[in-house]
């Protein structure tokens, strides 16, 4: 799986994902806003661990490697989901009461990027 180059709006996320399912790519782009709003801004979070995951297509080699990014794609919306209905339900609360759903989810962030920069 890899981000559209030609069908993007902002990362080319759901561009890639269009193109991997046999759904138009603006599907997608309504499931994230409504998921991201419904959420509270995870799925935006998703969607932008994707976009520094994944990697650009290229106009000039051939795809190859989608089963494998798809896995990950998939783990990570099912972790966003779980970590999500935690959060609602309480579950990620810290030992003084404090939410740490956020915190959580920028270290989260913040690794995927770091890890980004030292792989290159």
């Amino acid at each position: 799986m890899y981000r559209s180059f030609t069908d993007r709006v902002l990362g080319g996320v759901c561009g890639g994902l269009g193109a991997l399912f046999p759904l138009n790519a603006w599907v997608f782009r309504a499931v994230f806003v409504a998921l991201a709003v419904l959420t509270t801004g995870a799925f935006a979070a998703l969607y932008l661990l994707l976009w520094w995951l994944l990697p650009q297509e290229s106009l000039v080699r051939g795809r190859r490697g989608g089963a494998g990014w798809l896995l990950l794609v998939i783990v990570l919306v099912i972790a966003t989901l779980l970590a999500w209905l935690a959060h609602v339900s309480g579950g990620l609360n810290g030992p003084t009461g404090q939410n740490l759903f956020w915190p959580a989810l920028l270290v989260a962030l913040s690794a995927v990027f770091f890890l980004r920069q030292v792989r290159g």
